[in-house]
């Protein structure tokens, strides 16, 4: 691997020829040869000349099953979502996403998926989705190499501010099924059986194969990989090293639709995350509203409304629990004499915020701990990069393994952002010790 550093990398291409350093991008451009992926539980591939993109699984054991045994056709869908569940449905009728099962021509139907509904985006959209469960437990899902969403933020992070984010337009929809696959992705609508052609949400290996072709389609395009980084279907573009536009030629020359970019400066979603610039930084918030506090209060659901219990702690003169199993009662911060409720607090001075973008390679790492909670803070260049905390399990261990336990935390997260220098700050003597 030194070798291949030095040597500038390396590029294997369809006839297996191999040459090293960089090629130039148009060297890497759509080729009119078919270009894909073989995993170990799937097969991706792209045709220029039907110009699209087929996917298939593979069976576990490499035995298809036979026919399925479900019978349900689909779950309940409250009223009031009735009417744009039953629209979305017809777009996918009208745009060829469900094809009228032909069972002369496809074979008898051999799996029969029920359908429900998933509301997106506070009620105002309803995405019809599948019960793959009982086609999943046949087919093989390898996890292993699956990517971790806080490890692709902090790597988003330190890009810096000229950045963009590129969302792919129904991702999931731009690839279609092999043929020979389509009677096990049956449903019935309105009596009438229809096969789904396209790659379904809730299939196990669905989000493996959306990352594989991004993957593929970024490797043609050495300047695209180098200033890409993706997370399923959201790509995250360095504007220093590659146009977002430039991007979006690209991936639609390979049929992968997406909406305009948008500069994360000018504000932008950034997976769940609301980011956008603001005196030469960029910064975020969490992108929903804060939702009520539920009538039984358990320590998980308390906890939730803070990113940081030590941060609470130190927020507050003082957090009194009315109740062991905090059983109907509310939780009442003390401050200056007042009674302040936790979500008048939160709503006040919301702790789900801080600085995006992150430079430097020195870090500070706070830890704390106590009988109830571990919790830990990571600064970089002097904000706060990351903080977390972890209830305590039942089980009960001595404080100084508390301590120790929260010192181990903090290094791991320190260390997942590649920092070279680590000052460590404890209130345990005999941790520091």
């Amino acid at each position: 691997m030194d070798g291949i550093r030095v040597l500038g990398g390396v590029t294997v291409d369809a006839e297996s020829g191999v040459s090293f350093g960089l090629e130039e991008s148009s060297v890497c451009a759509v080729a009119n040869v078919i270009v894909g992926v073989n995993e170990y539980d799937f097969s991706a591939t792209y045709d220029p000349e039907t110009i699209s993109w087929t996917a298939a699984w593979k069976w576990m054991g490499g035995k298809e099953p036979g026919a399925l045994q479900n019978q349900m056709e689909a779950y309940s869908v409250p009223h009031e979502m009735r009417g744009l569940y039953e629209d979305e449905l017809t777009h996918w009728i009208r745009d060829g996403w469900l094809l009228p099962h032909d069972e002369e021509k496809y074979g008898p139907p051999k799996g029969l998926i029920p359908l429900l509904e998933a509301v997106l985006q506070d009620k105002r959209k309803v995405w019809p989705v599948m019960d793959f469960r009982e086609l999943n437990s046949h087919i093989n899902v390898f996890t292993g190499n699956s990517d971790v969403c806080a490890d692709r933020l902090r790597e988003w992070r330190k890009q810096g501010i000229n950045v963009s984010v590129i969302d792919l337009t129904k991702a999931y929809l731009h690839v279609r099924i092999h043929e020979s696959l389509w009677p096990y992705q049956t449903v019935i609508i309105e009596g009438w059986r229809y096969c789904l052609i396209r790659l379904g949400f809730g299939l196990n290996t669905a989000s493996l194969v959306m990352k594989a072709i991004l993957n593929c389609v970024l490797s043609r395009d050495p300047n695209v990989k180098r200033g890409t980084s993706t997370y399923i279907d959201n790509n995250f573009v360095n504007d220093v090293v590659v146009k977002a536009s430039h991007m979006e030629e690209h991936l639609r020359n390979f049929v992968l639709l997406s909406k305009p970019h948008e500069r994360v400066a000018d504000g932008a979603w950034v997976l769940g995350l609301r980011v956008w610039g603001e005196q030469g930084h960029l910064v975020w918030r969490r992108d929903n509203e804060v939702g009520s506090m539920p009538s039984v209060l358990m320590r998980q659901s308390v906890f939730s409304y803070w990113p940081s219990w030590w941060a609470t702690k130190l927020c507050a003169d003082g957090c009194k629990l009315q109740h062991p199993s905090l059983r109907g009662e509310r939780i009442m911060l003390l401050r200056a004499g007042m009674k302040i409720s936790p979500m008048e607090e939160v709503r006040r001075n919301d702790l789900m915020r801080g600085q995006w973008d992150i430079k430097g390679d020195e870090a500070r790492v706070w830890v704390d701990a106590s009988s109830l909670a571990l919790d830990v803070k990571v600064e970089i260049d002097g904000c706060i990069t990351e903080d977390a905390s972890w209830l305590c399990k039942d089980v009960a261990c001595h404080i100084n393994m508390a301590e120790l336990d929260a010192v181990i935390k903090g290094l791991n997260i320190a260390l997942a952002w590649k920092v070279r220098k680590v000052e460590l700050l404890t209130d345990s003597s005999t941790v520091h010790r």
